[in-house]
This record gives structure tokens, sequence and C-alpha cells, in this order.
């Protein structure tokens, strides 16, 4: 009475090719293989193949070809069914195993599925030397059936980068090949000291950054109107240290002593060429209301360690001080006791009382009540 039982049993245990399990509920022939003389149905077995391929594809969201089903053992009947498989995956954790179920008769079987899957890649379409500007036609795509660490994939990606090793036609292109690209300036024809550096005299060219010094990394706007530090020859790539910089500056049009006010009688914006003091003046408003500390000379670049705010009101000045009360303004005439800047505390005398006040300073000869 057990016999049955136990040959329902083993024929659930049984294993077809690479290790795929099979369960059939064919009685009088469990196990689903074909008896001897007997081929196995091949049209039942592609529409099952075929089913299969179409579902893991739509769950996968990949192209059809590239799904695989391990093949049965060719003794297998894959009986036929009229509606359509019905799949899933019968492990949570894998999905490298299928269940496939004819829902008209309960049949079902265990397959297993792996995907090949190929990797975009890049390729060189010739040979080229270190520093090469790479452009979209210096590569083609290509695909590969094994993934490479590394790879280089995206070809709109490429512009804008240089090599910083040389590569030969059909090399794949890795990322560690690729080096951002930079501007620098080279010379077209010889200058000499002194000469301004024109359009004609400097070209752009496209460089691999790690192939530059920090030296070599100049901008277009430092070389406008720049002139040549020292004579340089051509196919040169410029530096900072081969070229005298042009800035506009506040200059003093002639010597200034000491104490006295800077105005635009003595000062002028003129083009200075070379290295800068990080406090020099570029504009008027810098030095307005401000007096020399020491002598300058004429032909200087004014900087701001050379001034200080001038003094709007000196010791012994007399003083018109505004007092309101209200809608009320008074002003009346006091004597400075002390030099006041701009918008600092003088202390005023009233020569008539004696009385001493606390003003501020709010120009020349003026100051208001606190």
């Amino acid at each position: 009475m057990l016999r049955p039982k136990i040959l329902l049993l083993v024929s659930c245990l049984i294993t077809i090719a690479l290790g795929t399990p099979v369960l059939a509920t064919n009685v009088e022939n469990p196990a689903g293989f074909a008896a001897e003389g007997v081929d196995s149905s091949v049209d039942s077995k592609h529409i099952l193949v075929s089913q299969t391929q179409r579902w893991v594809a739509g769950d996968r969201q990949i192209d059809q070809s590239a799904v695989e089903v391990a093949p049965s053992d060719r003794r297998l009947i894959i009986p036929l069914c009229d509606s359509p498989f019905e799949f899933n995956y019968p492990f949570s954790s894998s999905r490298k195993t299928l269940r496939a179920s004819c829902p008209d008769t309960g049949w079902q079987i265990f397959l297993g599925v792996s995907i090949h899957e190929t990797d975009n890649a890049l390729r060189y379409t010739g040979s080229f030397e270190a520093g090469h500007q790479l452009t979209t036609n210096d590569i083609e795509s290509v695909n590969l059936t094994s993934a490479i660490a590394g790879l280089a994939t995206d070809a709109k990606a490429i512009t804008g980068y240089s090599l910083n090793t040389t590569v030969r036609a059909g090399d794949l292109v890795m990322q560690r090949q690729l080096a951002t690209s930079v501007e620098a300036f080279q010379l077209s024809r010889d200058i000499a000291a002194g000469e301004t550096l024109t359009d004609d005299a400097v070209e752009s060219v496209m460089l691999a950054s790690n192939t530059l010094s920090d030296s070599q990394k100049l901008s277009a706007a430092r070389l406008k109107g720049a002139k040549a530090a020292r004579d340089l020859k051509r196919g040169r790539l410029l530096t900072h240290y081969d070229i005298k910089e042009r800035h506009q500056v506040l200059t003093t049009q002639m010597g200034i002593a000491r104490g006295q006010a800077i105005h635009q009688d003595n000062v002028a914006i003129e083009d200075y060429y070379g290295k800068l003091p990080a406090d020099t003046l570029k504009d008027y408003a810098s030095a307005k209301q401000m007096q020399a500390i020491r002598n300058l000379s004429a032909g200087s670049p004014l900087r701001l360690s050379d001034l200080t705010p001038v003094n709007v009101i000196h010791k012994g000045d007399n003083v018109q001080l505004s007092v309101r009360a209200g809608a009320l303004e008074i002003t009346v005439t006091m004597l400075a006791l002390e030099n006041a800047r701009l918008d600092e505390r003088v202390l005023l005398l009233n020569p008539e009382s004696g009385e001493e006040i606390q003003a501020i300073a709010t120009g020349t000869g003026h100051a208001r009540g606190l």
C-alpha cells in the first residue's frame, strides 16, 4: 500500500539536467519521462521555453534574447497546455529558479534561468599619444559578454577629456586613462621682453590637467594686455612667471606729503604691470576722505596701508554744532578741543559758558549734538 506513495515521493525529488528539479502530476508516468522508443514533445518544449523567456524578460525589463533557460533531460515529456503557462519564483531568496505551471492540468516544473547581460564599453579607433584631446571620432561603442571594472561607458562624456597615457587602436577606454582637459596658452611666435602679448602671438590649447604645472594654468583674462617678463620662444607654454599682468590701479600723479589729503588732482587710474600688493587701491572711492601717513613719490600705486582717514575737525577749529530739539534745530559755534575724523566723537567747548560738549563729527567744520 505504501509503494505508490513512495514512487510519487521519489518523482517529486527527481532532478533534471543542471540540477533543475521537476514535479509532474502524471501518475501513470510520475517522473514525466518518455517511455522507451517515444520521443519527447519538441513543440511543447519550445513553447515552454519561449513563454519562459518572454515572462522573465518582461519581469526583469530586459531583452528576451538575454534570457537562457537551462536545458531539460531529453527524456522528459512536456505536456501540451491549452492555456499559457503561469510563472513565479518559488524561492524568495533567488531568481535563478522559476516555477512554470499549467493552470488547466496542474502540471508544473522547476526551471533554471540565467541572464546573459552584455556590458556597453568604448574602444579607441586609433592610436593616440598622452595629452591627446579626445573627440567622439576617437572612440566607438562595443558590447562585452563579461564585465570589466573601471571601463568608461559614456561616449558623450568623453568630450572634454585628454589622455594621460599612450593608447593603441582597439584598446578599451578605461577611466584611469582619462584626465580632465584644461586650457593652456602657447606662443605662436617669438616674443621680446616687454612686448605686449597680442592675440596673434598666443594660441589656446587643451591639455590634460595632470600634465600641467600650477604656474601653467593661466586664464585668458590674466593674459589680456599682459607684457612678456623676458624673451620667450615660439612654442612655449606660458607660465605666470613669463608675464607681467596688466592692472588698472590708483596711481599718484605727483609727490604727496605726509598728512596731505587724497583727491582727484593728485591721483589717477593708470595701467600697472607686474605683481601687486593685496591692498592696492583700484578706484577713487577707496581713497575718499583719506590722507597720506607717509611721503609718497609720484607714479606709485596707492595702497590702503599708505593712508589714514582724514581729520574733518582739527583742534582749535571753530565748529558749527547743530542741536535738534523736536522740530527745532539750533546751530551754535563751538571750539574744537581735539581732532576728529568723520563720524568720530569730538569734544567741543562753548566759549561763552565754558561748557564742554560731546558731539559727532559730520563733515569739515561741522558736528551734531549727541
